[in-house]
């Protein structure tokens, strides 16, 4: 009984650090499901730690791509911020794909609205 509960511990422990390790997506703004009343002027992503952009898209509820003049990065930081164009009263949704100091590719998608 002492073993396997040895046994469980150890593997808890392994499975949570790998966990905690990912990096995420803490705030955006506009922010998920934000529902405006005016179109935001920027889109502002805050992770939890440093991570080069790699891919972001701005869509829209017909699968039209808006072009904002992002550019992947070549240094890695937690703050990543892009002036919009005008953005008409719709459903839209961004698509990020990212890279953590360790190379792991992550992608995260959230949406907000414009009245």
């Amino acid at each position: 009984m002492k073993k396997l509960i040895k046994f469980l511990t150890v593997i808890s422990v392994v499975f949570s650090s790998a966990v905690f390790a990912h990096v995420h997506l803490e705030k955006s703004v506009p922010a998920d499901n934000a529902m405006l009343m005016n179109p935001p002027e920027e889109l502002t992503l805050v992770f939890t730690k440093e991570v080069r952009v790699i891919k972001v898209s701005l869509t829209n509820k017909q699968g039209e791509e808006f072009k904002f003049g992002f550019e992947p990065s070549k240094a890695a930081t937690s703050k990543f911020t892009w002036k919009l164009p005008k953005l008409a009263p719709t459903n839209y949704i961004v698509d990020v794909t990212f890279l953590g100091n360790d190379g792991h590719k992550m992608k995260h998608s959230f949406g907000f609205m414009v009245h």
